[in-house]
């Protein structure tokens, strides 16, 4: 009796090249895809990089509304012989801001370089880039280069999406305010940054406190530490 050749083994597919899919199966919670047929990215993942550069436009166009911080609180206005003091500027914002054209006419030069079919080349402005890197997008997607190319978009994105709807930071109570007939908690965010810089400790009902009143509740939050131990 003779035995039958054992059927070959089918090639397997090779694996998404985006972060995205190395970084759900290191987590378990999703297993790595294999890349589409003629990519080097799976379908969901070139969706993905599609979607991001589809919102570039909107988002660049939205961060510039966030490139000056907002002034202090319960300030008042200094009023001098001199010219108003310049507002201050996020760094945030404009870090994010000027590496999205960085980064978006980085790709769009290795597609004019590469591919023969690209066209003319786009203005060095976040809107023209990511048109034409999205009508490339095949290009890319099949492109060696095309998991740093979805997970470096990827990123412009996000640093966007936080200059524009940053999270709010956790806030750390202080104690009761100091201000005549208030009895609201005083709060600083957890995190600092420029909220901090800019706002100062706040009670729940608006109030500033200056350096001296934040003093003055510790002081008093310590005197009540102390006879409470007592």
């Amino acid at each position: 009796m003779t035995m039958a050749d054992p059927t070959p083994s089918q090639p397997r597919p090779e694996q998404c090249a985006s972060n995205r899919c190395r970084r759900a199966a290191r987590s378990d919670s999703l297993r790595r895809r294999p890349a589409a047929p003629g990519a080097r990215l799976c379908g969901p993942c070139k969706r993905a990089l599609a979607a991001d550069l589809t919102a570039l436009p909107a988002l660049h166009e939205e961060s510039e509304q966030r490139l000056v911080l907002p002034a202090r609180q319960g300030g008042l206005a200094r009023v001098t012989g001199h010219r108003p003091d310049t507002p201050p500027v996020s760094d945030a914002a404009l870090d994010a801001r000027h590496d999205a054209v960085v980064r978006l006419a980085s790709w769009a030069r290795l597609v004019l370089d590469e591919d023969p079919a690209a066209g003319a080349p786009p203005e060095r402005s976040v809107p023209e880039l990511a048109v034409f890197l999205g009508r490339h997008i095949d290009f890319l997607a099949a492109h060696p280069a095309a998991g740093p190319a979805a997970d470096e978009i990827a990123r412009t994105a996000t640093a966007l999406r936080l200059v524009v709807a940053p999270p709010r930071p956790g806030l750390v109570p202080l104690g009761r305010c100091v201000e005549p007939d208030c009895d609201a908690e005083v709060s600083l965010p957890g995190r600092g940054g420029d909220e901090l810089v800019l706002r100062g400790p706040m009670c729940g009902a608006g109030h500033v406190l200056t350096p001296r009143q934040w003093l003055l509740m510790n002081h008093r939050q310590s005197t009540l530490e102390t006879k409470e131990s007592a």
